[in-house]
């Protein structure tokens, strides 16, 4: 049961004091759903106090808004807090707090965060009644709506950690401390905000500061990682690397339609299962042992998380594999996020698939700072033996200058380009998030 609104807020007027809180929390009008919370929130871009009218309309049930910023004869009732997003995950961190749960798992890392989360959440689901964002929801007030509509059941809350500047991870491990940490990847990510690798690291590295830690998995192929956690005790180590707790050892034949296996051992009892999964690229290997691991530390074996690997689906955007006209083709939609070591590992995949007729649509990396050409510019043997490269964006124009390939001012232009070439049977989409390639991908999979 939800906690009455008297006993979260001050000041709340008397017709509404015995109202539960909704259970959905939404910072988007168009996220809203019948009965549940839309939050105002100011942004650099935009006010969500103009949205309000539209909450309303698709069916909020209560608005919390900024004091002062409540709009005249609203026909919902409406909360009012001098700072909402915080105000709203202190809310959160007292119920988390509250709940008797088993334990608290924060994922954080450059890169494979949601996959790792999603690959986690299915194979705990198999032993353990499980809570975790339904979305990318790695913000502060995205963990906040998660843990609001957490059921009063659950046993396991898994949460992601997301950051563009330093201070955030340590923020959200002090509303939400984890019990378990879990760093994917330290990378060139976010380089305007941290200004370095090393400031990427020593962020994520927050996460692993609040006393309630238990255990600290990440992975050990890392340097950034390794390094960080060589002689930490209750840190575990996932990778390629022969001293890692939970060892990958890769088996993997591509085709047209790329099956990942690799087997996991783990080093200490000499336990062993081979996983396989329909997930493009062996980099993905490693998101899918993290959350084994995990598991693992919670008292599933290794087979048990393999059996339930080996039905995970890749999310929309992150290595989904779409087989197209009736088999004959393959489009691999990666095109959620990019940064050089995403992009290098998705076209080291590329280049190992055996088919005849290879197109890359590119989108630039964007947020990597002032080394951003030179960053693309280092992909450029890796596009060697492609038949057809589209490249989208200034970025790109500028560090591929003189190379033999097809520039596009945005996806629009892309797909144009790429309909112009009949004959293909692997594609592969892949840029920031920005972009909106992945409405090249709508183009063909819908």
């Amino acid at each position: 049961m939800n906690m009455k609104l008297s006993e979260l807020f001050a000041n709340v007027p008397d017709e509404f004091a015995n109202m539960e809180f909704p259970s959905h929390l939404a910072t988007d009008s168009r996220d809203v759903i019948p009965g549940g919370a839309f939050v105002a929130l100011e942004g650099e871009k935009t006010d969500g106090h103009k949205y309000i009218p539209q909450a309303i309309s698709n069916g909020a049930g209560l608005v919390i808004v900024r004091k002062g910023k409540a709009p005249a004869n609203i026909s919902v009732p409406v909360i009012e807090l001098d700072d909402p997003e915080r105000d709203l995950a202190h809310v959160a961190s007292r119920k988390l707090r509250a709940h008797e749960l088993h334990d608290i798992i924060a994922i954080t890392g450059s890169v494979g965060k949601t996959t790792t989360r999603a690959a986690l959440q299915q194979v705990l689901s198999s032993r353990f009644r499980i809570h975790a964002p339904e979305r990318s929801f790695n913000t502060l007030i995205g963990c906040t709506a998660t843990i609001m509509a957490m059921p009063l059941e659950t046993e396991i809350c898994i949460l992601e950690f997301g950051a563009n500047k330093p201070g955030e991870i340590r923020e959200l491990s002090e509303y939400f401390p984890p019990t378990i940490a879990i760093l994917t990847a330290v990378a060139p990510v976010h380089l305007e905000g941290f200004g370095s690798v090393e400031g990427v690291l020593q962020e994520k590295l927050e996460i692993t500061r609040p006393a309630s830690i238990s255990k600290i998995i990440y992975n050990n192929d890392n340097e950034y990682l390794s390094s960080a956690f060589k002689y930490v005790v209750k840190s575990m180590g996932v990778g390629e690397n022969k001293d890692a707790d939970f060892v990958i050892s890769h088996d993997t034949s591509y085709n047209t339609l790329p099956l990942m296996s690799f087997v996991v051992a783990h080093r200490p009892t000499q336990e062993i299962a081979r996983f396989t999964a329909r997930i493009w690229g062996k980099h993905n290997a490693v998101p899918l042992a993290l959350a084994s691991a995990t598991a693992h530390e919670l008292g599933m074996t290794l087979q048990d998380c393999a059996d339930v690997v080996g039905e995970f689906q890749a999310l929309p955007g992150r290595g989904r594999v779409i087989i197209l006209d009736g088999g004959h083709k393959f489009l691999v939609d990666d095109a959620y996020n990019a940064n050089p070591a995403s992009m290098r590992a998705s076209l080291e995949t590329f280049a190992n698939v055996r088919c005849s007729g290879k197109v890359a649509v590119l989108g630039e990396m964007r947020e990597l700072g002032e080394n951003s050409v030179s960053y693309h510019a280092e992909l450029s043997p890796l596009l060697a033996d492609i038949e057809h490269v589209i490249l989208v964006g200034d970025i790109w124009r500028e560090a591929m200058k003189g190379g033999d390939y097809v520039f596009a001012d945005d996806w629009h232009a892309a797909l144009d380009e790429l309909k112009k070439i009949s004959e293909w049977q692997g594609l592969l989409v892949k840029g920031s998030h920005s972009i909106g390639l992945e409405h090249i991908v709508g183009e063909f999979a819908e």
